[in-house]
């Protein structure tokens, strides 16, 4: 059977730099807390450089970080199935429909209780001010998270046509250059570390536009440029793309950025709302 990458960091802890016992033994104290952390915010916690724990993950005969966050997944599944207490709202095998819906009632409650714990309100405040000030807002996510972008823009476009939604990556490009500046793009990414949101990134710089980032990590590479950084609290495992829990808590920060918006407009944007609920009314049977 082969170790476990934990098992392989105790054997091999003895060979590892000074700086890379630093990051084994943060690891192996927060293994379940690291499986959502990525490689910035890994170093940042351990203070030690990025390319320290690249050469880390290298020791261990693994690719790199990604590949060293899947073994620490593994490496984790046994112990939280054999370590679950009664109660726990993590699903086992053998739960039926009942206990299933129980706990997925109190994991999506501890979702939106960490999402509200990390969601900073003055982050929140500028968020709303670039929106209020811009003449043209895109609403924009890759796979899974374009639905996030979807339903973000569903809520906006009731109150008013400067918002929009683009779907194709292409098509998203094309949107962005098209941009001007003081115009704002709301991305959704949970690492804010793909090859997609970086030249994003670029784009927006190119033209002057404003970037409103939702991800999960403070530190992550598209963060250093956003001009607002809104955190959505879940934790993603690796093995884990796209999960509901991560969906659930940037759905939690499009509302409150919605909420937000909508105080800060006043009557005006009552009445419009007004007129798209009798006009949409006329389409029930």
């Amino acid at each position: 059977m082969n170790k476990s990458i934990t098992d392989r960091m105790l054997e091999e802890y003895d060979l590892f730099t000074t700086a890379e016992k630093k990051i084994a033994d943060y690891v192996l104290a927060n293994q379940k807390y690291c499986q959502g952390l990525g490689i910035t915010e890994l170093s940042a916690e351990c203070n030690v450089a990025v390319s320290t724990v690249s050469v880390f993950c290298r020791k261990l005969k693994l690719s790199g970080f990604h590949d060293f966050k899947l073994e620490l997944a593994r490496a984790n599944i046994l112990n939280v199935h054999q370590s679950q207490p009664e109660g726990s709202p993590e699903i086992r095998a053998g739960d039926g429909p009942e206990e299933i819906l129980v706990k997925t009632r109190l994991r999506e409650e501890e979702v939106l209780r960490h999402s509200a714990r990390m969601l900073d309100p003055e982050k929140l405040k500028q968020a709303v001010e670039l929106l209020l000030a811009a003449n043209h807002v895109l609403f924009l996510g890759q796979g899974n998270h374009s639905s996030v972008a979807m339903t973000a823009w569903t809520q906006f476009a009731v109150i008013g046509s400067k918002f929009q939604t683009v779907l194709d990556s292409h098509m998203q490009t094309i949107a962005m250059a098209n941009l001007l500046p003081g115009d704002v793009v709301v991305y959704f990414s949970y690492t804010g570390a793909t090859l997609e949101i970086m030249d994003a990134v670029e784009t927006v710089r190119q033209v002057g536009a404003k970037l409103i980032l939702v991800t999960r990590f403070s530190r992550s590479p598209a963060a250093e440029h956003a001009d607002v950084v809104l955190i959505s609290g879940a934790e993603e495992r690796p093995l884990q793309f796209g999960s509901f829990d991560a969906l659930f808590s940037q759905l939690y920060v499009v509302d409150a950025l919605f909420t937000c918006y909508c105080m800060s407009c006043g009557q005006q944007l009552e009445q419009r709302r007004e007129l798209v609920g009798k006009e949409l009314s006329r389409k029930h049977l």
